[in-house]
């Protein structure tokens, strides 16, 4: 697949059959993803990976934690979305909601779909990406790089993923399980597998246009 078609092909996965991953195939996720630039070639980023008992376990702390409280997160959310990013936002939602057939004012029904998030939808395996805190959002920008490369990767290989701000929500939940480098902080989730034949999976949100993205000159 060439990289035109997995960007073209990559969507978000929220529902995903029970099917295990092989261990080799997540292992050539990431080795096809290791080839993403960083700053300096520094890779100041780190990957935890949850399948089995181990994953099951995240998943009841994850729901057991938004029962408890408000999220943590290492690296907070956003809370301010200024036009357009606001329209963008609630459009994707919507939509989203709508494929699901959860009307707007269905507040139980949407925060069913919600707890989903913290459940991985199911997903049979979920990467945990840390990033080094020492280069600050240079780091992140790296991250982010590396992110995409696993999408288009796991696209390429056949397998669906979400990639999920909400995995970083609780980072003590994840953090009981793993031997977490020290100054390394939970960024983010992936969930991988494969794609159930579920509605929800054939929502995608709209791109904005290239036009919408140029700059104008003065």
């Amino acid at each position: 697949m060439d990289v035109l078609a997995a960007l073209q092909a990559r969507r978000s996965i929220r529902a995903f059959r029970p099917d295990p991953v092989d261990e080799a195939l997540l292992r050539q996720v990431l080795d096809g993803a290791r080839e993403a630039p960083s700053w300096s070639n520094t890779r100041p980023y780190r990957v935890a990976v949850a399948t089995g008992d181990r994953l099951e376990a995240i998943r009841a702390g994850m729901l057991a934690a938004i029962d408890a409280g408000p999220p943590a997160p290492e690296h907070p959310f956003p809370t301010d979305y200024p036009s357009p990013l606001r329209e963008r936002r609630q459009a994707t939602g919507y939509g989203l909601y709508a494929t699901l057939g959860i009307d707007k004012r269905d507040l139980a029904g949407r925060q069913h779909q919600f707890r989903r998030n913290f459940a991985f939808f199911d997903a049979p395996a979920v990467l945990f990406l840390y990033v080094h805190e020492a280069l600050g959002v240079w780091a992140v920008l790296d991250c982010g790089a590396f992110l995409q490369s696993i999408l288009l990767q796991a696209t390429a290989l056949g397998l669906g993923t979400c990639a999920q701000a909400t995995s970083g929500a609780y980072p003590e939940v994840v953090a009981r399980h793993f031997a977490v480098p020290e100054r390394y902080r939970l960024m983010c989730g992936v969930a991988v597998g494969y794609a159930a034949d579920a509605p929800v999976n054939t929502f995608r949100p709209q791109r904005a246009p290239v036009e919408e993205l140029l700059i104008d000159g003065r």
